[in-house]
């Protein structure tokens, strides 16, 4: 009976890192790739905007 559930727990496990690897290699959506440039924080220039599309804000309702 343990040893069922532990061998659920197993997989379970073992799917969910096998899914964050093949997400981080396929996937590429998270973090910088090897050929994506870092951004250099210690550059005080920053590069114009120029997309025709606003910057999306999260606004929260305050009730009064």
């Amino acid at each position: 009976m343990i040893f069922g559930f532990l061998r659920t727990v197993a997989y379970i496990v073992g799917v969910w890192f096998i899914w964050r690897w093949l997400d981080r290699t396929v996937g590429g959506r998270r973090g910088f790739g090897p050929t994506q440039q870092r951004p250099n924080p210690g550059n005080p220039k920053r590069q114009a905007n120029d997309s025709k599309e606003g910057e999306y804000v999260d606004f929260e309702e305050v009730k009064d």
